[in-house]
């Protein structure tokens, strides 16, 4: 008589095992394809919201600023984001999926140290010496620069993770 041995798995047990995915070329590809103009779009949001809103309530505003001001955003704002995106930002990330630290955490930190330090080099060529204007300097070039880079790495780890799905489910 062959009694199986109730400890020992049997064959035909479904072994399971668990291999992590990592975002392939093609979705982060894909995710730099959208990602850098989600802050120039998100400005010129706000600035229409803005102009909707001071024109809602009777406040005077610089009608030709409402026209201006997207369109600078979507031709110069556009470009560099994607100039950055592609310069900084995608070797940034193929290096850290290539040591498996590929995440939100990282993709943040690593937006928020860059926006950081291009904040302080423009800070540093508009002030030159001039100590005094130095807080200021910081705070409006900082609150210009440092979110749309945040907002810009949001975009690009949530699209990241969407494709993933995609590509996993199309699989």
């Amino acid at each position: 008589m062959n009694v199986p041995n109730p400890y020992h798995p049997s064959s035909c047990q479904e072994h399971t095992t668990f291999t992590p995915r990592f975002p392939s070329n093609r979705v982060l590809w894909g995710a730099y394809l959208f990602a850098p103009a989600v802050a120039p779009l998100a400005f010129v949001a706000m600035v229409f919201l803005a102009g909707f809103v001071s024109h809602c309530f009777g406040i005077d505003v610089n009608e030709a600023s409402i026209l201006i001001l997207p369109v600078l955003a979507l031709t110069i704002g556009v470009v560099s984001c994607y100039l950055v995106a592609g310069v900084l930002g995608m070797p940034i990330a193929f290096y850290l999926r290539r040591h498996n630290s590929l995440n939100g955490y990282s993709i943040h930190f690593a937006a928020f140290c860059w926006a950081v330090l291009f904040t302080l080099f423009c800070v540093f060529l508009f002030v030159g010496f001039n100590w005094n204007g130095l807080p200021l300097a910081l705070c409006y070039i900082g609150l210009g620069v440092i979110p749309p880079v945040v907002l810009s790495g949001t975009a690009f780890w949530l699209l990241v993770r969407v494709f993933s799905k995609w590509e996993a489910a199309r699989a």
